[in-house]
C-alpha cells in the first residue's frame, strides 16, 4: 500500500502531526515517499518494530543515500558501518557496555551539581538582557558543555563541537540544493571534526584518563570488537546524540510551555511537577521524529506485508500520539500518567543517555521556572530545523516581561 505522504514536504517538517493521525487511521504500514519508504506509525506496531532487531535489523544507511546531497558522500561518513546506533547484536551489546557505566542512576548523580552549575552560568547571562534566544543562550550550550567534559574534550570548543554536530546529522531535508559553497564548507567542518577527535583518541592511548573517549579507546584493545573508524564513530555518536536531544527537548519544551500558559502557571507554583513536565514533552512534542530499521524477511504489521530488505521508519513521534495508548494524545497535560512513550526508543536501542537527558532538562527547567521573570515569544512562527528525523528549533527568541515581572 502506498500513500501519498511526503515525509520531506515543508508543511510536514514543520508540523508532522496532523499528517502522521492520518497514517494512523488511514493507513498505519505504508510507502511514503521519499524512496518508498516504509512508515509505521501506530504504537504498538512501532515498538514491535523496535523490540525485533532480528526482523528489522539497524544495519542501514539507504536514507543517507538518499536524503543527502550526493557530494557530501564523496567522503567517507564519520560515523563507522559498525557505530552503535548502526550495528546488531552481538557487536552493539559489547559496544553498549563500554559505555553505559557513564550514564547509570548514580553516575549521573554524581554530576547533577555540575549541571546545575552551567545552567546557573548561562542563565546569570540571559538576566543581563531584555531579550535572549533561548537555543543559543541556554538550550545549546548546556548539553554541549556536560557532554564534552564528561568525553574529556574542551568545552570552551562548544561552538565547534555544535556546528560539527549539525553538519553531521542536522543537515537541511526536502530543501533546494546545497551550493557548492555550503558542501564545501560542510565536508571542512567534518574533516575538521575527524582531525580533533583523531588527536584526541591517539592522546587517550598514550595517556589513558578518567573520561568516556578512554572508556571507548580501552574497549578498543580489552574487546577487540572496535576498528579506529569505529571508535571515531562512538565518539562522535556520543558529542552528537549527547547534545542533540537534550537541547531539542529544553527547546521544545519552552515552546510548548508557552503556548500552554495554565501549564506554565502551574509548574511556577509546583516544581515538584517538573519531572512529569519533562515526560510530557518528550512524548508530545519530542526530540525525534523517526528511526530507521532493515527489514531482513518479509514481515506482516496491521495487515500489511514489508518486504525483506526494505528500509522501514518508525514513526515514534506519531507513536507517541496514538489515542490507543495515550487517551486524548494531542492535549498536553503535565500530571499525565505516563503510559510508556517511545520518545527514546525501545529495546536494545533505547538510548543509553536518557537519564543524562532527563536530568539536564529537569535542571534546566527547574532553574528556568525559579530564576527567569515572566518572557514571551518575539512575533513570528516558530523556526524549526529542517531535519529528517530530528524535531527541534534553530531558533527560539524570546523577551522578558518585566512589567508583568515587578507586578
Amino acid at each position: 500500500m502506498r500513500h501519498a505522504l511526503n515525509l520531506l514536504a515543508p508543511e510536514v517538517i514543520e508540523n508532522p502531526h496532523p499528517y502522521y493521525a492520518e497514517l494512523r487511521e488511514r493507513a498505519p504500514v505504508c510507502q511514503v515517499e521519499p524512496n518508498g519508504f516504509w512508515a509505521v506509525s501506530r504504537y504498538d506496531d512501532v515498538v514491535y518494530v523496535l523490540k525485533h532487531p532480528e526482523l528489522f535489523s539497524s544495519r542501514t544507511s539507504e536514507v543517507r543515500r538518499i536524503l543527502l546531497d550526493e557530494r557530501l558522500l564523496r567522503e567517507p561518513l564519520l560515523v563507522g558501518e559498525t557505530s552503535l546506533l548502526r550495528s546488531d547484536p552481538p557487536d552493539h551489546t559489547q559496544m553498549r557496555k563500554l559505555i553505559s557505566g557513564a550514564f547509570t542512576p548514580r553516575a549521573i548523580a554524581q554530576i547533577e551539581a555540575r549541571v546545575r552549575d552551567i545552567a546557573t552560568e548561562h542563565l546569570d547571562r540571559i538576566l543581563a538582557q531584555d531579550t535572549f534566544d533561548m537555543m543559543e543562550d541556554l538550550a545549546v550550550p548546556l548539553p554541549v558543555t556536560v557532554i564534552a567534559e564528561m568525553l574529556g574534550v574542551d568545552p570552551s570548543l562548544r561552538a565547534d563541537f555544535k556546528r560539527w554536530s549539525d553538519d553531521t546529522i542536522n543537515l537541511p531535508a526536502g530543501s533546494q540544493p546545497l551550493s557548492d559553497e555550503e558542501v564545501e564548507r560542510i565536508l571542512r567542518s567534518r574533516r575538521e571534526m575527524r582531525a580533533y577527535f583523531h588527536e584526541m583518541i591517539a592522546d587517550r592511548k598514550r595517556r589513558p584518563r578518567e573520561d568516556l573517549i578512554s572508556d571507548i579507546v580501552r574497549g578498543e584493545v580489552e574487546y577487540g570488537v572496535l576498528t579506529e573508524d569505529d571508535v571515531l564513530g562512538m565518539v562522535v555518536l556520543l558529542l552528537v546524540a549527547g547534545n542533540e536531544t537534550t537541547t531539542n527537548l529544553i527547546g521544545n519544551g519552552t515552546l510548548t510551555l508557552l503556548e500552554h500558559p495554565d501549564a506554565l502557571r502551574r509548574l511556577r507554583e509546583e516544581p515538584a511537577l517538573i519531572p512529569g513536565f519533562i515526560e510530557e514533552v518528550l512524548r508530545y512534542e519530542g526530540p525525534v521524529r523517526q528511526l530507521t530499521r532493515r527489514a531482513t524477511q518479509d514481515v506482516t504489521l496491521s495487515g500489511v506485508t514489508i518486504p525483506e530488505g526494505a528500509t522501514v521508519m518508525p514513526l515514534v513521534a506519531a507513536a507517541n500520539r496514538d489515542p490507543a495508548q495515550f487517551p486524548d494524545p494531542d492535549r498536553f497535560d503535565i500530571t499525565r500518567e505516563q503510559r510508556g512513550h517511545v520518545a527514546f526508543g525501545f529495546g536494545i536501542h533505547f538510548c543509553v543517555g536518557a537519564p543524562l537527558s532527563r536530568v539536564e532538562g529537569r535542571i534546566a527547567f527547574e532553574e528556568i521556572l525559579r530564576r527567569l521573570p515572566p518572557f514571551s515569544r518575539e512575533p513570528g512562527p516558530p523556526s524549526w530545523n529542517r531535519s529528517f528525523g530530528l524535531r527541534g528549533l534553530r531558533r527560539l527568541p524570546l523577551r522578558f516581561d518585566r512589567t508583568a515581572a515587578a507586578a
